[in-house]
Order: structure tokens, then sequence, then C-alpha cells
């Protein structure tokens, strides 16, 4: 090589390496501001400035790890392990990184992976407290609550001013009951929290499930001033604001969120909310339509868009039918894939959006003769022709099945007023909030109405219109006593991002003594629908079936319960004097005396809502007569029904909730 051409050389390297040295520095103070955006909570500003560090050093570990952190804090936990797989190709895996893969792993549910990295930094660093937090967090998921008490108080031992720790034990001791030692640790943490944002909210949301709703503002304002694009802090503030009816201020906050993020899923629903509340009721609409559009699966803004429409037009307006053929079209799902119960369900709710459906109704009839239920199937179509939406098919379908119905029970015995002693139970339901805080506010309101909804369906039970929220057990139980009902249903919710779990308790509004509780779990898809179904079957067990003598002509008898209750032929009952019979005021069943037992009846012949039995006398005269109560023989020997089954406590489901509420800390 010539001495031009090694001074061209030398001078080309010393080009490339002062590129190279540039092209670091740019890459070096690139990482550093997307750290301090980070910091801020501008995460997207944040992942573009990392992403420009990384182009301009595809081997910046740090960069990877950085972006790794910014796709946690948005959820994607995916792409957080692939951003965490990029730098551990530049460089060893942090203690820190461990740590972060660990929890993205629990992100996407795959927490068996996660302990063994858990496990891995604690034997290279004994006091890693996010190593330690990670398998308190584990613990918890498992019901130890005590093992995981155990490690989080160690770890204060270390730090004691670790404030997502001692929040940690507050959630983890409220949960367990010990509302004292909870507070105490709250106020600890609250002591060393002033500049973290994410435990400041969570503080917020625990002060709002105990009812502090001041307090809860301060804090949610507190996380917002220290990271003011904290979105879950903000729609907290306006949830808080919105139970104050301090509509307006409520309303800023949320447009502000939409503003920045019209997808704010939870920003759309209070707003839906508060535009309610306001009287607002097209712009309400708009919110909640808004978000079932974006989100389709959510189903307590699906419920609380139709309680909307319910409420706010009447039974001809044209725009029910619309909402209301969303609900057909499920059924019929349900329906080609022989899930005649879900179906079923399904177009009921679409026939109390619409009841003039024409469609829609006659499908429900036709799903109901196919579950065995001709009578009623009968009643729908007269409910058809009335209304004069008969064409051809349904007035021969009518004239077959009342033809085919004439040999009938209610046919024979020409009861038209089948319906006069039915729904033996007056029900009340109460809603006890804050509900799905932080991620429905005033579910368990939305929930408890969906319940009564149900309800209505069942021939034993008559729940009360209207739906209410009480502060307490006292509250309800003063209102169901002062109304007359016979029972009143107390509900209550929780929830995370993926599960539900629905708490129920049936009581005696004599007593308030409890008749049974039903604890309700579900995940995935339908679960808010699946935990309801759940609870409103509980509740028909738990009642004791009783029916009524209509009519009676020598030793026949006519009464008011038939195959639609689970009646069947051979059944035999008591039956009671008239004014003799009613609820425990002790728990569940049913409550006479001896000598007001008049005869015994056993069933010959059932309908779908009615049938005939023979009358047997008790002692000399004959007594039964038209009133008069039946209940299930079985229950002579006990006197009542025995207690309804109380359901386990919901460990498990409970600890879903709280190990998701916990694992947002880290």
């Amino acid at each position: 090589m010539n001495r031009a051409a090694a001074a061209l050389l030398v001078a080309l390297l010393a080009v490339s390496g002062a590129a190279a040295q540039g092209s670091q520095a740019d890459a070096t103070a690139l990482y550093r501001s997307g750290r301090e955006l980070l910091a801020r909570g501008d995460l997207f500003r944040a992942i573009e400035t990392l992403m420009a560090a990384t182009d301009a050093n595809p081997a910046y570990a740090d960069a990877w790890v950085a972006l790794a952190e910014c796709q946690y804090e948005l959820g994607e936990y995916g792409r957080a392990l692939n951003y965490l797989a990029e730098a551990q190709k530049y460089g060893p895996r942090a203690p820190s990184s461990k740590n972060l893969e660990a929890f993205s792993l629990i992100g996407l549910g795959r927490v068996d992976e996660a302990a063994p990295l858990f496990e891995s930094v604690l034997q290279s660093l004994p006091n890693d407290r996010d190593a330690r937090f990670g398998l308190a967090l584990l613990d918890v998921r498992s019901g130890r609550t005590a093992d995981a008490r155990a490690r989080l108080s160690a770890s204060l031992k270390a730090a004691p001013r670790d404030s997502r720790a001692l929040l940690s034990l507050a959630l983890i001791t409220r949960a367990e009951g010990l509302a004292e030692q909870s507070a105490l640790y709250l106020a600890e943490a609250l002591r060393w929290a002033s500049g973290d944002a994410d435990v400041c909210h969570a503080a917020a949301v625990l002060a709002l499930e105990n009812g502090q709703r001041a307090e809860a503002a301060r804090l949610a304002r507190s996380a917002l001033d220290l990271k003011p694009g904290h979105a879950d802090a903000r729609s907290l503030l306006a949830s808080v604001y919105f139970e104050d009816g301090r509509l307006d201020e409520a309303r800023a906050l949320l447009r502000a969120s939409l503003a920045a993020n019209r997808d704010d899923t939870r920003a759309w629903y209070i707003l839906g909310l508060v535009e309610n509340a306001a009287g607002n009721y097209p712009e309400a609409e708009y919110a909640l339509g808004t978000l079932c559009d974006l989100r389709p699966d959510d189903e307590i803004a699906r419920l609380a868009l139709e309680q909307l429409v319910m409420d706010g037009t009447g039974f001809e307006d044209p725009t029910r039918a619309g909402y209301a053929a969303w609900r057909f079209d499920r059924a019929a799902e349900f329906a080609r894939a022989y899930r005649y119960d879900r179906a079923l369900e399904e177009y009921r709710r679409g026939l109390a959006l619409d009841p003039y459906a024409n469609q829609g109704r006659r499908k429900y009839a036709d799903l109901l003769r196919l579950s065995g239920l001709p009578s009623t199937y009968l009643s729908e179509l007269s409910f058809l022709h009335d209304l004069g939406k008969a064409d051809q098919a349904l007035m021969d379908a009518l004239e077959i099945y009342q033809s085919f119905l004439e040999g009938s029970v209610a046919s024979e015995w020409n009861a038209d007023t089948l319906a006069l002693y039915r729904k033996p139970y007056a029900l009340d339901v109460y809603a006890v909030g804050p509900g799905g805080a932080p991620w429905h506010t005033g579910s368990d309101l939305v929930i408890a109405r969906y319940a009564r909804d149900r309800l209505v369906s069942s021939a034993q039970i008559a729940p009360r219109p209207a739906v209410s929220r009480v502060d307490s057990f006292a509250d309800a139980y003063s209102l169901s006593r002062a109304s007359g009902s016979d029972y009143f249903l107390i509900v209550r919710s929780a929830e995370t991002e993926r599960d539900i779990l629905v708490y129920a308790e049936l009581r005696a509004s004599k007593s308030g003594s409890l008749v049974a509780r039903v604890d309700a779990p579900r995940s995935g898809n339908d679960r808010v629908a699946l935990a309801v179904e759940r609870v409103v079957a509980e509740v028909g067990k738990a009642l004791a079936l009783r029916g009524v003598i209509l009519d009676r002509s020598g030793d026949r008898a006519l009464a008011d319960f038939g195959r639609a209750d689970g009646v069947q032929k051979g059944d035999r009952f008591l039956v009671i004097r008239a004014g003799a019979v009613s609820a425990r005021a002790d728990g569940a069943g049913l409550s006479w005396s001896d000598a007001d037992i008049v005869a015994k009846f056993e069933v010959t012949r059932v309908d779908d809502d009615a049938c005939e039995g023979k009358l047997e006398r008790v002692g000399f005269f004959d007594k039964a007569n038209p009133r008069d109560v039946l209940v299930r023989e079985l229950e002579e020997a006990e006197g009542a029904q025995e207690e309804a089954p109380v359901s386990p406590a919901p460990d498990a489901a409970l600890w879903t909730t709280l190990f998701d509420r916990v694992r947002r800390l880290f």
C-alpha cells in the first residue's frame, strides 16, 4: 500500500470512528430523554424516543429494556418480552430485567414460568424487593395470604419506607377482613408515597371502597399532580365527582381524557353515567353506544346502555329495535349451538327492549315449543295475533296448537286466570357499591338491576320494579322490612380486567336472617351473564316451591304451578289453609302449623303452568278450598324446609381479584 492510500484509509477510519462516536452519543442522549419521558408517564413519546435510540444503536441493551418497561406499562406484555429478548442479545440479563420478564409472564397468565425467575434473582440478591414482591404476588394468587404477608413484612424490615409493599399489605389485610390493620398499613404507605403516582392511585381506589370519597379524590389528584397523564387516576377522580354530583367537573375531566385518547373506554363509560345523571339522554346514549362499538364484549357497558334505553324511551320508540336485534342475533347463535337456556335468556332480554318485535317473538316462541312448553308457545302466538301481526303461518300454528291443547289441564278447567295467584314471593333487590371501581363505577347497580330483570321470568318470585343502592346491610334490611316484601337480595361485585366476582345474599325481610349466599366468580366472555345466571338459579333453589289451589271439583283440584316449575306427575303436596303459610323469619323455607294442614294433593296431570291433582282429606271433614296453599309433602316431617346451602367463602375468586390489584402496583 503506498503512502497516499494509507493516509486515505486512516482518514476514512477516523471519520467512521467519529460517526460511530456521534451515533453512540445521540443514542445515549435519546435514551436519557426517553427515560425522563417514561418517568413522567408520557409513554407514547417515550417509546418514540427510545425507538430512535435503538435505531441509532441497535445494540443498545438498556434502550431495549426501557422499551420493554414502556410496553409493560401499556399492558402489552408480549411485546415487553420481545424487547427483553432483544436486550439479551447484547448483554447479560440484569436482575431488574429478570423481574420485568417475570411480571410480563404473569401479565400473560404464564405464572408458572415467573416463579423460577424471581427465585434466581433472590439467589444472587437475597433482599431484592421486586423479586420478593413477585413471589408474594404468586402467594396471593394461590390464596396463601399468610405467606404473602410474611414475604412483604420481611421486605419491610430491609426497606421500611417501601410504599408499594405497605399498600400491598393494606390490600391483603382488607381482603382478609382485618380492617384496622389494613388502615394502619394504608396510613403508613401514604406517609412514604408522596412521589409515587401509582401508589397514590391504588390508595385512592382503596379509600373509595372504604367509603372515603373525599380522601379518594385527594389521592387521585395527588396521582395526577405527579403524573398528569395518569388516565386511571383521572377516571377515578371523575368517578368520585360523579358520585358526589359534581357533574360539570367530572365531565371536564372525562373530555380531557378523551381528547388525549379517544379509545379510553373507562372515560366513555363514566361519561355515559354523567350525562344520564344530568338528564342528557342523547349524550348518554352516544357515550355508551360509542363504548359498545369500541368494545362489543363489554357486558356492563351494554347492560348500562340497555337500561338507559328502557328508562328513557317508550315501548314504541323505533331505536329500541336496533338494540333488541343485537340480543336476538346472540340468541340465534346460542340456539344453533343447542344452548337453549342461554338463547331463551337472550330472547327475553331482547323482548324487554322491544316487546313488539315480530320476528324476535316468533323465534322465542319456537324455542319454547322446542323446549317442551307448548302452552307457553301458544300464549306467545296469541300475543302476536292480538298485536295484529298474524300471517297465514301464524294462524295455522295457532289453529294446530289450540286443537292440540284442547285436552290440556288449563283447557278443561277453562283456566283463564292462571296468573292470579302466581309469584308468591315478593323480593326487593339492592346494590351495595362502589361496584367494580376502577373498571366500571357503579357496576353493582347495573348488575343488581340485570339480576332483577332476569328474576322477572321466575314463576315463584315477584321482584319489585325499583333497584336501589344502599350503603349497608342495615339500610337494605330496614327498607325491605318496611316494604312488606318476603325477602331481599343484596348484590355486590368486584372486577378485574378479565374477571368478575358477583356476591349475592338472600335474606328474610322480617328478621334479616341469611337464607342463602352465592359467590359467583366468572372469567372470559359472557362472564357477567354467567355470574348472574348462577345467582338467579341459586336464589330460585333457596325458595321453597309454593302454589295455590285455583279451583276444585269433587276430589280433583287445579293448582297454579306446573312443568315450568319442575312439577311432575306423581309429586305430592300438603294443602294448608289460606293465610296460614309464611316465610320463615329465621332463614330459608316456609312455616305453618300442623293444625292448618287440611288435605294432601297428588299430581295426576301437568301443563306448563298448571297441574291437576287428586285431593285426599286430612281428618274427617273436607276443608280444602280455592286459595289454599300447596307445599311439598317432604317438608311435613320438618315443619319447614331445611336451611338452604350457603356456598363456601369465595377464596379462589377473591384472591384472583386481589392478585390483579396487587400486580398493578409493580
